[in-house]
């Protein structure tokens, strides 16, 4: 079962039957990394990685952790294989529900729900114009606990990771209201910093290599967007999550975070999976407190894919974005 939008060049989904993914595809064509072998027969292995946009709660390490319970990483049965329903929300808009138990490192088990929805973003003009194909749309997440918790005892943030094949030869980049050297977190694994580059507000991460790298993007500069081209689809991708202030962000890393669950504040994450040969473009909510405790976090991102010449696709990108890329073809 799945909630499917048609709009601009393609269309869009909610796959049920794989554990809430969102899925796109321009032309026929899926743009998301998809494991078809893996997605028509999903297991208890450590983690049914199919691809497609997944949401996930942070943080992944550290003393709340998620992934880590406490000596090995796995991904919990509720997310690695529990699929949600469909439910028809008060405004009449169908979403992806599903209530499930996680348990985090310090034992304290949550009653959790995680909700899904999307709806089209209408870039046909500005694509048209461009000589582009497109698609676009929102998705608005949420991670509830059943019960308020303090936050020495449990913290969550809803988090999207959009994952796509490959890694060599893909560009990424981000731009910062603020300073973007200040804005990229490190704190992950391995050193990015020979793949970085920054001019004026923006950064490129050139993907690739065998080691697997992560940055994240702190909410204290402001991040605007992340994205990235794709030479061998001819497409672009861009992601923005807003943030209006409300909120706390944590620390989401798979690290032991010795400073504690506060000691970042990513709003954006970019992944490169190197020999895994995928990478994602993750974004990433703060947790709402009420009363003194956590009640969740909720998450409004958008998704905009630009696919052809790279030519048109970089034109659109800084007409639309302000997103600069130079080169002819990568």
């Amino acid at each position: 079962m799945s909630l499917e939008l048609r709009t601009g060049n393609g269309k869009v989904w909610i796959d049920c039957s794989l554990q809430g993914r969102i899925f796109a595809e321009i032309g026929g064509r899926r743009l998301h990394k998809f494991d078809e072998k893996l997605a028509s027969n999903p297991s208890d292995v450590e983690f049914n990685n199919i691809g497609g946009n997944s949401l996930w709660p942070g943080p992944e390490g550290g003393p709340l952790a998620y992934n880590y319970l406490p000596d090995t990483w796995l991904v919990q049965p509720g997310i690695n294989t529990a699929c949600p329903h469909e439910e028809i929300a008060e405004d009449g808009v169908p979403e992806s529900v599903k209530t499930v138990l996680l348990s985090n490192r310090k034992g304290i088990s949550l009653q959790t729900e995680f909700r899904r929805r999307i709806a089209p973003l209408d870039v046909s003009a500005a694509a048209e114009k461009a000589g582009v194909k497109a698609l676009a749309y929102r998705e608005d997440d949420s991670i509830t606990f059943a019960e308020g918790q303090y936050p020495e005892n449990a913290v969550i943030a809803a988090w999207s990771l959009e994952q796509f094949a490959g890694c060599e030869g893909i560009t990424a980049f981000g731009i910062a209201s603020g300073d973007p050297k200040a804005m990229v977190n490190d704190d992950f694994y391995g050193n990015p910093w020979p793949r970085l580059e920054f001019e004026g507000k923006q950064f490129i991460f050139h993907l690739g290599g065998n080691d697997r790298l992560q940055i994240g993007l702190s909410s204290k500069e402001r991040p605007l967007l992340i994205g990235a081209w794709i030479p061998e689809k001819k497409l672009a991708v861009v992601r923005v999550t807003p943030y209006d202030g409300n909120g706390t962000y944590i620390n989401i890393a798979d690290n032991d975070q010795p400073e504690g669950v506060y000691s970042a504040c990513d709003q954006y994450s970019i992944f490169n999976g190197g020999a895994l040969n995928f990478f994602e473009l993750e974004t990433i909510a703060p947790m709402i407190l009420k009363d003194g405790k956590v009640i969740g976090s909720r998450l409004t991102a958008e998704t905009f894919f630009f696919q052809g010449d790279f030519a048109k696709v970089r034109n659109m990108l800084a007409e639309q974005f302000h997103v600069v890329l130079s080169g002819s073809s990568n």
